[in-house]
């Protein structure tokens, strides 16, 4: 039983960080030419995933308490850190992702400007 616990606890916290490592992984992709996707959908996306996510693994913990604990303020605190953490990092990476990628147009637009 002590396992399945274990299980859901590393479930719960690759919920909270899934969606800022989206986004650095996608704009990423993004920024090497890989995929279309705009960093501006990009972080739309990871924004909505990283407020659902972190909501549904306290679900998931809370759902999972045991009968005899009767406080689930621990388990409140997945959302609480997740979204912060959704908060905080996807906003700061999609700015230096839209940066970076600001640049790179505007070397290739000069070099292709002086040929």
């Amino acid at each position: 039983m002590k396992n399945i616990f274990m299980i859901l606890f590393l479930l719960e916290l690759i919920m909270m960080i899934a969606a800022p490592v989206m986004h650095i992984w996608l704009s990423t992709l993004y920024l090497n030419g890989r995929i279309t996707l705009s960093i501006l959908t990009n972080t739309l996306i990871s924004l909505v995933t990283g407020i659902t996510l972190p909501i549904l693994a306290s679900y998931i913990d809370i759902v999972n308490l045991p009968p005899d604990i009767k406080c689930a303020t621990g388990s409140a605190g997945f959302a609480a850190i997740g979204i912060s953490l959704t908060i905080i990092i996807i906003p700061l990476s999609a700015i230096t992702f839209y940066i970076i990628d600001w640049y790179k147009r505007r070397k290739l637009n000069n070099t292709s400007a002086e040929n």
